[in-house]
C-alpha cells in the first residue's frame, strides 16, 4: 500500500512540473519580427562570444544578457546575401553582476569569405544607477 502511495504521490509531482514549465508567459509577442531577431541572435551566438573573449581574454565565467538587435544592414546589392549586423548586450558574471554594455558590429560578405566575423565593437562600463531595457526572447 506504501508502494502504491508513493508511486502516485511520484506520478502527481512529476506530472505537475512537467505542466508548469509548459505555459511560462514571455512579454515579447511571438510575431515574426521577434521570431526572427531571436533566430539571427542564436544564430550569431559565436561571433558574439568572440568579440567577449577578445575583449576580456577570456569567457570564463562571463555571459551575454539582454540581446537585442540594434540594425541590420544589407551589403552590396538587395540580392546578396552580405549583411553587416550591429547587436547589443550586457556582460555579466556570478549572478548577474552587470559589468560593461557591449555594442558588436558583426559582417559577413566576401572578405571574410561567407563567415560571420567580428567587424569591431564598443565597450562602455553598466552603471548600475543606468535603467537598462531587456527584450525577452519571444
Amino acid at each position: 500500500m506504501k508502494k502504491f502511495f508513493a508511486i502516485l504521490i511520484l506520478f502527481g509531482l512529476l506530472n505537475i512540473i512537467s505542466t508548469t514549465y509548459a505555459s511560462l508567459p514571455t512579454p515579447t509577442q511571438a510575431i515574426r519580427e521577434n521570431l526572427l531577431e531571436d533566430a539571427v541572435l542564436d544564430l550569431l551566438t559565436k561571433p558574439i562570444y568572440s568579440a567577449i573573449d577578445d575583449y576580456y581574454g577570456t569567457t570564463y565565467n562571463i555571459a551575454a544578457h539582454c540581446q537585442r538587435v540594434i540594425d541590420i544592414k544589407k551589403l552590396r546589392h538587395p540580392g546578396s546575401w552580405y549583411f553587416e549586423v550591429e547587436i547589443e548586450f550586457v556582460t555579466y558574471t556570478g549572478a548577474h553582476n552587470y559589468m560593461d554594455i557591449f555594442i558588436v558590429t558583426l559582417k559577413k560578405d566576401r572578405e571574410t569569405e561567407g563567415k560571420w566575423i567580428t567587424q569591431k565593437y564598443d565597450v562602455r562600463k553598466y552603471d548600475q544607477k543606468e535603467k537598462y531595457e531587456c527584450r525577452s526572447p519571444a
